[in-house]
């Protein structure tokens, strides 16, 4: 595993309040080619079917995905044609999962918000969808635990065993069930949708169709995405997915926003390389 030095880029206290704490919420890569090589085995550990050909290349760490060339870049993950450009790009988000902080550090993030960072050429090149039209043509319609939606080819073997692992573990745990049951009340469509993250020019994970919503109709008070209780006093009420739930999608390479700084408990999405670069083990990749 890669060596990692964990820095702060959170801090968004009010003038009038005392400075928080530095919160730990980046993976930055130290200034060690090892330890660069190591991200690129995780990628490549990742995405075993479509990341090969690590190897140090005009001095710089190198993979190929899907065939291209990817550059590290100073951490931009960028293709060979825009190498020398790197400056005119963010670094890649490679962040803390779980995040780490408290409460009062999370409201201050509300009042204050800042974004996962990064381009999306890595990701266009790797779900082959450098445009909408592009992505549009790939996507599958697909039921998962009887709510349709749309998604990425790639992620539909790995959401078959998710579910049928959840309705394993619904045989034996009622509030599986009773989740089941109210997620079957929602409307479809929350998988793809090619657009930003509000707030930001950076791409939403539903563009490629690896992210999905689950959430009821109803959300009956209670809260889910931190945009639609950015206000809240702090002793709100939270929708959530049994443990048991998100254990099992994390066994499988997805990451749940309810972990996140910028709290989104309905989100799920396909970041395997974020899980093993965080130490967690993926049993159904």
């Amino acid at each position: 595993m890669a060596v990692f030095l964990l820095i702060g880029c959170r801090n968004a206290a009010k003038p009038e309040e005392p400075v928080l704490p530095v919160i730990p919420s980046t993976l930055t890569i130290l200034d060690d080619l090892y330890a660069q090589q190591n991200l690129f085995l995780a990628f490549v550990k990742a995405y075993p079917d479509n990341v090969s050909n690590v190897e140090f290349y005009n001095g710089d760490w190198t993979m190929l995905v899907n065939g291209v060339r990817f550059y590290f870049a100073n951490g931009r993950f960028l293709p060979e044609r825009l190498r020398m450009q790197w400056e005119n790009y963010l670094p890649f988000d490679l962040y803390v999962y779980p995040w780490e902080g408290t409460e009062k550090q999370r409201q201050a993030l509300f009042e204050n918000p800042v974004y996962s960072i990064g381009s999306s050429f890595l990701f266009d090149t790797l779900y082959s969808s450098p445009t909408e039209d592009n992505s549009w043509d790939l996507q599958e319609k697909y039921s998962f635990l009887g709510v349709k939606m749309l998604i990425h080819p790639f992620i539909k073997p790995l959401l078959d065993s998710i579910s049928g692992k959840i309705r394993i573990e619904a045989m034996t745990d009622s509030k599986i069930n009773e989740w089941i049951s109210e997620l079957q009340t929602s409307p479809p469509g929350f998988g793809w949708n090619w657009r930003s993250i509000a707030g930001t020019s950076r791409r939403s994970n539903h563009s490629y169709g690896i992210a999905l919503d689950l959430l009821p109709r109803e959300l009956k008070g209670r809260l889910t995405y931190w945009r639609w209780n950015s206000d809240a006093p702090g002793n709100e009420i939270y929708y959530l997915p049994p443990e048991t739930v998100i254990r099992i999608f994390e066994e499988h390479g997805f990451i749940w926003g309810g972990k996140w700084d910028l709290i989104d408990t309905m989100h799920f999405e396909y970041r395997p390389e974020i899980l093993l670069l965080n130490g967690f083990e993926i049993k159904g990749h």
